[in-house]
């Protein structure tokens, strides 16, 4: 995206109510695709940021991700989708990415940030997890050389990619499930390969699906639903009145 319809689209919108962050092109929809969504569906304004391009996965070249991010980008319906350039398989918790980070996110203003966990077995997802954490004083520095002004987001969450930790909130995709795996496949690159015959999932998933979705049924089940997405908070999350939670069950 060019700096102009980067201009354009904040002197038509302004803001976005979450901005999402994935180390790599498909981290998003494989973290979090269920719960974009449903915000879809709610007509809640959400971006995306990529860190990396995905330039060095066994599979997809640079311009397939590229393609591939974008069309499923403009089939979630998110307001913008940007990638930061960063090198794939070298994300660094640095300070001038801290800074770059926290540009995006006081250019957009969100009131919810989303990124991958800090804990993960591949280190560009746990590098991301920490980048957008220790971002976050930099976007409240009033003497930052940045020139959007300060904010605060109101909370940040993380969504478990690899790793497994007691979640603190478990959204429920089940009624998007089946949308979920069609935006998974719109990775062609990287969800190509099949492997048919595993019973209830639908012919052509492959290894990488086939996990997935036995990850997702699993926090379904914490929450007392067929699928589900786990997301931590690293603190409290504020709430005016106990009547703020859309249900208790």
């Amino acid at each position: 995206m060019t700096d102009d319809q980067q201009n354009q689209l904040q002197s038509d919108e302004g803001r976005v109510d979450i901005l999402l962050f994935g180390a790599h092109p498909d981290d998003v929809e494989w973290g979090a695709g269920g719960t974009v969504l449903k915000l879809q569906k709610s007509g809640t304004s959400f971006g995306i940021v990529d860190l990396t391009r995905g330039e060095m996965g066994s599979r997809g070249t640079i311009e397939e991700r590229d393609k591939e991010a974008e069309d499923a980008a403009s089939w979630m319906g998110a307001r913008f989708r940007e990638n930061l350039g960063l090198l794939d398989c070298g994300v660094v918790d640095a300070v001038e990415n801290r800074k770059q980070i926290a540009s995006v996110i006081r250019r957009w203003r969100p009131k919810l940030v989303l990124a991958p966990y800090s804990t993960d077995r591949h280190p560009d997802h746990a590098a991301t997890g920490h980048l957008i954490r220790n971002a976050a004083v930099y976007c409240t520095l009033r003497k930052s050389s940045d020139p959007n002004p300060p904010h605060k987001p109101s909370a940040y969450l993380y969504y478990l990619l690899h790793h497994f930790t007691q979640p603190d909130m478990v959204v429920d995709i089940s009624d998007v499930y089946n949308r979920k795996l069609e935006l998974l496949r719109m990775h062609v690159s990287q969800f190509s390969k099949t492997a048919e015959g595993f019973g209830v999932l639908p012919l052509g998933m492959n290894d990488y699906l086939f996990g997935l979705e036995s990850r997702d049924r699993f926090f379904g089940s914490l929450i007392g639903v067929h699928h589900g997405e786990a997301f931590v908070s690293e603190v409290p999350l504020k709430l005016g009145s106990i009547s703020d939670l859309p249900s208790l069950r």
